[in-house]
């Protein structure tokens, strides 16, 4: 062999590896209200092949057009039984595109099941499995791979801040879940709003969704599953309300990041990370920007009301209400750590994060620059078996708000509530674990209850444990039995606070109950104030929140950041048929007695449902 053909032939074994190591090419495809029913092999009379951004052209048939109906991204209209392909399952590739164009604000909205109560098909073609109509919602996406993801985006992803502008997704006739992502790898999913079309709750709620089996009304139970083996999940503007149960149903493993995610007014809880299949979530998992609010009520369809929340039920009348919960399971190592970013819960009918269960070796839950008010149990709950951090938040510990009347309700609201304030009306529990700190440092706490903060040992004692409370400041109101709550609380001892690494410094306590000794000396409080830290409102808010900025600076003090929020902006409003609001981080300035406080503002948004 001579050394030119020597030479030919290396090249065409390097071009031939290099290709080797590149992505397959992705198809992208199109769903649009103008485009038309999908071709293939057992459709032959399809209109579509849905591989262009383009409207049906008005004749023949597999033309290079959009598909109509969503659905015809996982099943080509014809009969089938979920056996495969090409009836039933997605069309494409992994790492493939899926657009679907037509927002709220176009007034389209897509059906995810069953066209109606009678069965799947309506004259040739179909829409769900037949004879299944629970198990017709949206299938398990292709998975992608970590440089070439599988994407399901709604036509305005990448300018997607309103609600208006996201497309719809509205499940109906007894599909369990809307999108199914258990066991998903590498899926991306934007700018979609994820409801139902119907005022009925799972939970003994006032208008029933199910007797004996038998679907009553047009709902889906959930919007989002998941479970540990769904890797590398993004959700990003995504809003999902209304469901009669849960908004996401799962705990999801390793990678998950959920940006702008709204979980408001889910009959059964906002996210039920406990599926009852005896796992926990793994991984890391952050979600930010987020809203979870009035879940344990029922949402009104159609919209009625600004704030549409009606049949607020708890766990004594056979309701949940967590907006975030997870299961009595250690987590494998790594572990899981669960951050939250940048949002607010409020109106849950149970806690508003209980992630009081989240264990195993290197488990964590994060909770930063979150607003927290108007849950029926405490506001936050962490540490139970994980590293607890808590900064930046501000606390309303007004559990019995959803026993007020709030402006913008349905009238008569017909809640069924009986556990309001439960665990002992305590605002905040956190855990000490042993050999590393849990971190309570730069919150604000507005309380009413028995008790602002409530902290434990996690295991048996061994002077390992250790808190680090630093920074915060604590403003109490006469309780039921007309004292001021105690600041901080332990069923054992609070010698957490004086064990070798803690910190206890440069707090405001201000009208703790009676009995409190300000400065806490026996705690090893330094440079702490009980004077008033000189807040914009500082007024008790039965329901809702106060302005918590400051009015004026300290002698002493310093300027780093800071927080301001609107007086008794409520998440979840509607008018005009909203169901949106949104958080939004800020350069405001709240300037403590004794130190330097960082924080976020509010500001509600709106938009609209088809």
């Amino acid at each position: 062999m001579n050394s030119r053909i020597r030479i030919c032939l290396k090249v065409m074994f390097a071009l031939l590896i290099g290709c080797s190591c590149l992505p397959l090419a992705a198809t992208t495809w199109y769903v649009r209200p103008d485009g038309g029913t999908r071709y293939s092999t057992q459709n032959r009379d399809g209109r579509c092949d849905g591989k262009a951004d383009a409207a049906y052209p008005g004749k023949g048939v597999n033309r290079h057009c959009a598909f109509n109906d969503a659905r015809f991204l996982w099943q080509d209209g014809s009969k089938t039984y979920g056996n495969g392909l090409p009836g039933w399952g997605w069309i494409g590739t992994g790492g493939d595109t899926y657009i679907i164009r037509g927002s709220i604000a176009d007034g389209v909205s897509y059906r995810v099941g069953w066209p109606n109560n009678s069965g799947a098909c309506v004259g040739s073609v179909c829409s769900g499995m037949s004879g299944d109509q629970f198990h017709s919602g949206i299938p398990v996406p292709p998975p992608g791979t970590a440089e070439q993801h599988t994407r399901i985006l709604g036509g305005n992803y990448g300018s997607c801040k309103s609600q208006s502008a996201r497309t719809q997704l509205h499940g109906g006739w007894g599909v369990l879940n809307v999108l199914n992502l258990r066991g998903a790898s590498y899926v991306d999913i934007a700018c979609l709003d994820i409801t139902d079309f119907s005022n009925c709750g799972r939970d003994k709620d006032t208008y029933g969704c199910e007797s004996g089996g038998r679907v009553l009304s047009d709902f889906a139970s959930q919007g989002i599953t998941l479970n540990n083996k769904s890797t590398n999940i993004t959700l990003a503007d995504v809003r999902v309300h209304g469901l009669g149960a849960d908004g996401i149903f799962g705990a999801p493993g390793t990678g998950f990041v959920g940006t702008d995610l709204a979980l408001i007014g889910n009959a059964d809880s906002g996210w039920n990370a406990d599926a009852g299949d005896k796992t926990s979530g793994e991984g890391s998992f952050l979600v930010q920007d987020y809203d979870i609010s009035w879940n344990g009520c029922v949402e009104q369809y159609p919209i009625v009301d600004r704030l549409p929340y009606f049949s607020c039920r708890d766990d004594v009348h056979g309701g949940y209400g967590d907006g975030f919960g997870t299961a009595s399971v250690a987590s494998k190592a790594p572990g899981w750590q669960v951050r939250f970013d940048n949002g607010t819960v409020s109106y849950n009918t149970q806690d508003g994060l209980d992630a009081l269960h989240v264990s195993g070796p290197g488990s964590s839950m994060t909770i930063t620059r979150t607003l927290a008010y108007g849950n029926e149990g405490q506001q936050f709950k962490a540490g139970d078996g994980a590293v607890a951090t808590m900064e930046h938040n501000v606390i309303y510990g007004n559990c019995g708000a959803l026993t007020q009347t709030i402006p913008g309700r349905p009238v008569p609201t017909d809640d069924n509530l009986g556990d309001t304030c439960r665990a002992g009306n305590t605002a905040v529990v956190l855990m000490a674990p042993p050999q590393v700190p849990a971190v309570y440092q730069y919150n604000t706490m507005y309380t009413n209850g028995v008790i602002g903060l409530e902290v434990e040992y996690q295991g048996k004692p061994d002077g390992t444990q250790t808190i680090k409370y630093d920074h915060n400041i604590f403003v109490g109101f006469p309780n039921s039995d007309g004292e001021n709550p105690t600041p901080i609380y332990s069923n054992s001892d609070l010698k957490m606070f004086t064990n070798p690494g803690s910190s206890f410094s440069h707090n405001v306590t201000y009208h703790a109950r009676s009995n409190w000794r300000c400065p806490a000396t026996a705690l090893h409080e330094v440079a702490g104030s009980c004077s008033n830290p000189h807040l914009k409102d500082e007024s008790w808010h039965a329901y809702g929140y106060g302005d918590v900025s400051p009015t004026k600076a300290t002698s002493g003090a310093s300027l780093e950041g800071g927080q301001k929020s609107s007086s008794r902006g409520e998440p979840g409003g509607s008018g005009g048929g909203s169901r949106a609001s949104t958080v939004e981080k800020s350069a405001g300035v709240a300037i403590l007695v004794t130190g330097v406080w960082g924080g976020f503002r509010y500001r509600r948004g709106r938009g609209a449902r088809g």
